[in-house]
């Protein structure tokens, strides 16, 4: 079929206006290819899915500049949580959130490997803010109320068809990215095959105002009845219960049924004054077999749906962008080596595996009856183990994610931290510290060179448009250079004191950055 020339056309058709829709939007502009967002709401969503941004999602944000932003939003989100716990008669700290493992608030963040790469509390409406304003920037285009109905290939192209006030609307895409969440449209559309588990609970949410003080102790409470848990999120309150998944055709959720789910759980009566967010989650956990089908992918829910606990999925989700938002570019701007694009597969389906293991873990210890209280009981002795809170800590973090690319090193394959360096000067003296994150934004990899190795700049030079060379030096001593992907991901890894094998490095280079220039 010949594609209809009056249609408008893109690199990239992305479903999605949510935070991991635009984050892969920015990455896609980044790598200079056209990018419209399709997003079926005419507003964005203010319900606060997501209270805070794991370790790699936020490691990711600070790589393309966002670092400031970010935590000057998460400033303004402490602050809340403050006057909510003086609001309630207690001391402002007391108010902080906790980390936790199925409710269970053991964790602090100083248990993980690495306890310098921490959660943010940014909720997700604030960071959806951040990343529309970023998108603008790079000249994304999006389009709201757009509710994706057809996607079809068409001559090595895939044709979009939107749903809109107006009538339908015809877009040309050389790719189409579902970011349209669990009940992704276009995972549907497309014959994406899903496997997993059914839901089993109700869980009910909401962003409230209390007629008078909060009667709703702050923290996570486990009864006969459910769960119930307060102050996860500024001035959100929460209840689990676990007779059976929502009903499809239950009207939107409101304050008097959010009431009557806290009294059931509880036995608290509490009269809620205003709900200024609110809805319903279930336990369901699904994953797409596969993230690509031909010129169609998925990302984010889309691609994986579970029960929010933990905070994992946006982590996962931002960092599923990452990944394929710089390979879909080389894809598009015609320079990726065979098999780039797949494996994106084949590195985040495992992540998305361990994902929906870590939720149904936690909603199984969550449930009431006597066997999983007896097991959450016997899990809740293990976390005051160190060992057991770090290994917890970084599982929920992705700090333990490595990608499999062969190498034996325990670094390659691992995203890297943030960590301070001291640029040399021309002049050979040492710049001020900085970390990564503060370096200027850039889409190319990265080869840090710790011991102004000469020698590395005579390879890489021929891939300088693909990648950029820092000569620094930092705290780490295992390794003279790391040559790091657009993602964060060590690709290879030269030891302290070892002589270079080109070979190696150049392998290296043509396999995530293609031929040499």
């Amino acid at each position: 079929m010949v594609p209809d020339e009056s249609c408008d056309r893109f690199d990239v058709v992305v479903a999605g206006a949510g935070p991991v829709g635009l984050m892969l939007a920015c990455e896609l502009r980044l790598g200079g290819v056209s990018v419209l967002v399709l997003e079926r709401s005419p507003e964005p969503e203010r319900m606060t899915k997501a209270g805070s941004i794991g370790p790699l999602g936020f490691e990711a944000l600070a790589r393309r500049g966002l670092l400031g932003v970010v935590l000057e939003a998460e400033r303004r989100t402490l602050q809340g949580y403050r006057e909510m716990a003086l609001a309630a008669g207690r001391a402002p700290e007391d108010g902080l959130p906790k980390e936790h493992f199925a409710g269970l608030e053991k964790l602090d963040g100083t248990q993980a490997g690495d306890a310098d790469r921490r959660r943010v509390r940014v909720e997700q409406p604030a960071l959806v803010d951040i990343l529309l304003r970023r998108a603008g920037q790079l000249g994304v285009q999006l389009r709201r109320s757009h509710e994706v109905v057809e996607v079809d290939h068409e001559h090595e192209a895939i044709r979009v068809l939107a749903r809109t006030p107006s009538g339908t609307s015809r877009v040309l895409a050389r790719y189409v990215v579902g970011c349209d969440g669990a009940s992704s449209a276009v995972r549907s559309l497309a014959g994406f095959e899903l496997t997993g588990t059914p839901p089993t609970l109700t869980g009910r949410q909401g962003v409230v105002e209390f007629a008078g003080a909060s009667p709703v102790p702050h923290g996570f409470h486990y009864t006969p009845d459910g769960l119930i848990v307060y102050g996860l999120g500024v001035d959100r309150v929460a209840t689990v219960e676990f007779d059976g998944p929502p009903d499809p055709s239950w009207p939107p959720l409101d304050e008097r049924e959010l009431e009557r789910s806290i009294h059931r759980v509880s036995g608290i009566e509490v009269e809620i004054a205003a709900m200024r967010s609110g809805g319903r989650f279930t336990d369901h956990a699904y994953q797409a077999t596969n993230y690509r089908r031909g010129r169609v992918l998925l990302a984010g829910d889309a691609a994986h749906c579970h029960a929010p606990f933990g905070g994992q999925g946006l982590n996962v989700g931002l960092t599923d962008a990452a990944n394929l938002g710089w390979k879909l570019a080389a894809e598009l701007q015609g320079w990726a080596p065979a098999g780039l694009l797949d494996s994106y597969h084949a590195e985040r389906h495992p992540v998305g595996v361990e994902l929906l293991r870590n939720a149904r873990a936690q909603a199984a210890l969550m449930r009431p009856d006597p066997q999983s209280t007896a097991l959450r009981k016997l899990f809740e002795k293990l976390l005051d183990i160190d060992a057991v809170k770090g290994f917890v800590a970084d599982r929920l973090g992705g700090l333990d994610t490595r990608y499999d690319l062969g190498d034996s090193h325990p670094l390659a394959g691992t995203l890297y931290p943030n960590i301070r360096v001291f640029p040399v000067e021309e002049t050979g003296q040492l710049g001020c510290v900085r970390t990564l994150a503060n370096l200027p934004p850039d889409p190319r990899g990265l080869l840090l060179d710790f011991a102004n190795r000469t020698e590395l700049r005579t390879v890489v030079d021929r891939w300088s448009r693909r990648v950029r060379i820092l000569t620094c030096k930092s705290e780490q001593k295992e390794a003279d250079a790391l040559l790091l992907r657009p993602d964060g991901c060590v690709a290879w890894v030269l030891l302290a004191g070892a002589a270079l094998e080109q070979d190696d490095l150049m392998l290296a280079l043509r396999t995530w950055f293609g031929r040499p220039e």
